[in-house]
């Protein structure tokens, strides 16, 4: 051992052990202030430490809120992806040089293009305050889950082998223990929002956060599962996540993983792309051609949500009586209905939650409707976008949906190593996995999901640039 790691090692023991004497006694600012000097130091000179920092705590993090203010951060995810929002905007002036191609790519387009009619929607929104907010959030979302991924990984993909792991170790922590929540309760709140508390606020979102990352541990256990140990490890993982799956009681989530599989199973066949528009478009006409017996069936469906699986499988036709299903139309229906009277520019981002109460219709509502229109969102990413942004912020979230799509199977099929195959390959699934959930919910305003959403992203982009230039 040489003199420099004797004398950090010795620092960081007696760091820990004044720590520790602080906590015992009750001097808890002793902590709090050690934590605020280790994050700055981080921040200053290993900003890749806190790239996985992030990745680890935004599953454990919980959101707090102030009604006075009208604000909500989630802690301390928000916080950090804030503060890697601002130095990553601070150091392009003096010493982060944005490759080109980054800059300039399709995706980075779009993106471009998503944020800059946000701003305009923005300027004509309803209510501004809640609009420019919601832009804002978007931005230390992208910025820190897309452009910084992008730079942490751009040089080493290997890196995002650790940062999948980072985030996939506390989502199984935060799955074990929302499960064993619900084995206590003698399974009697299945689907319940207060089983995954505080860390999610909705079975749903928590639903969605495990479809994602089930194709992406499967990567890893492809790319990284080299010994019995670490095979062993992940196949335990894969074991946690399907379990959370189940007991999410999710369907759009069950849903998602089915749909993502048969995607893989299309590219693992190499199914040619022409046969699979003819299948959608005979698909398409026989649902056109049997719609009417289709809706009366589902209009006939009784069975509400259930616990048990089949049950719960056969309740998400149900139009008629289940609570969930209705309520979702009704959101859908009060979404159209603000679409027919501003249909190009919108009522504004963020807004529609304080907007619908208004467009409800009666027919529709449920018992966990309300009058006052405070249940949240247009449980749709395509909807909700064209009631808040109109029809040309609707198209620009399906362009980026295809864009991202195409060039990700592009690059996954034209890489020759496997670790960036691997990951770009089931990256784009994973995200498959949440743009078929998109159908149903909407989470992209939240930290659990936009971080694993843009990085994937960033996976994609940057597996695609490194390829091409190989090919150049």
């Amino acid at each position: 051992m040489n003199k420099k790691l004797i004398i950090t090692l010795g620092i960081g023991a007696v760091f820990i052990l004044v720590n520790c004497f602080a906590i015992t006694k009750e001097f808890l600012y002793i902590p709090v202030l050690s934590v605020v000097v280790v994050l700055a130091y981080l921040f200053i000179y290993r900003l890749d430490i806190m790239m996985y920092v992030m990745a680890f705590v935004t599953p454990l993090s919980i959101t707090f809120s102030d009604e006075k203010i009208n604000i909500g951060l989630s802690i301390p995810a928000e916080i950090i992806m804030i503060l890697l929002s601002l130095i990553f905007f601070a150091r392009l002036f003096y010493d982060i040089r944005l490759e080109r191609k980054i800059v300039l790519h399709p995706i980075s387009v779009v993106i471009y293009l998503y944020l800059f009619w946000m701003l305009i929607t923005s300027v004509s929104s309803e209510i501004p305050l809640v609009s420019f907010k919601y832009l804002a959030s978007k931005i230390w979302f992208i910025t820190s889950c897309y452009f910084c991924v992008t730079q942490f990984v751009k040089n080493d993909i290997k890196r995002m082998v650790v940062f999948i792991n980072c985030y996939a170790f506390t989502l199984g922590v935060v799955i074990i223990y929302a499960t064993a929540k619900l084995v206590l309760s003698g399974f009697a709140v299945r689907g319940m929002h207060w089983i995954m508390t505080p860390f999610y606020n909705d079975h749903t979102a928590y639903g969605a956060a495990i479809a994602f990352f089930i194709p992406l541990i499967t990567a890893l256990l492809m790319i990284d599962g080299k010994t019995v140990w670490r095979k062993l490890y992940y196949f335990l993982l894969l074991a946690v996540m399907f379990m959370g799956l189940y007991f999410s009681y999710c369907r759009a989530a069950w849903l998602s993983v089915i749909f993502a599989f048969c995607v893989w199973l299309v590219i693992r066949l190499r199914i040619k792309f022409s046969w699979l528009i003819v299948g959608f478009a005979i698909l398409g006409t026989m649902l056109y051609y049997f719609s009417d017996d289709i809706l009366y069936r589902m209009g006939r469906n009784s069975q509400d949500s259930s616990g048990e699986f089949f049950e719960h499988i056969t309740s998400m036709s149900n139009i008629s009586t289940d609570a969930s299903n209705v309520e979702r139309i009704n959101r859908w229906v009060a979404a159209f209905g603000m679409i027919e009277e501003r249909p190009v520019m919108g009522w504004g981002p963020g807004t529609y939650q304080f907007l619908y109460a208004g467009y409800q219709k009666g027919k529709y509502k449920t018992i966990i409707s309300t009058n006052f229109g405070t249940g949240g969102n247009a449980h749709s990413e395509y909807i909700g976008p064209w009631a808040e942004m109109g029809l040309l912020g609707a198209i620009i979230v399906i362009i980026l949906m295809f864009t991202v799509i195409f060039v990700g199977l592009r690059a996954a099929i034209r890489a020759k190593e496997k670790i960036p195959k691997m990951l770009v390959l089931f990256s784009v699934i994973a995200l498959i996995t949440y743009y078929v959930h998109g159908i149903m919910n909407n989470f992209l305003d939240t930290d659990k999901l936009s971080l694993p959403f843009w990085a994937a992203i960033a996976v994609i982009v940057v597996v695609d640039i490194g390829q091409r230039q190989r090919e150049n």
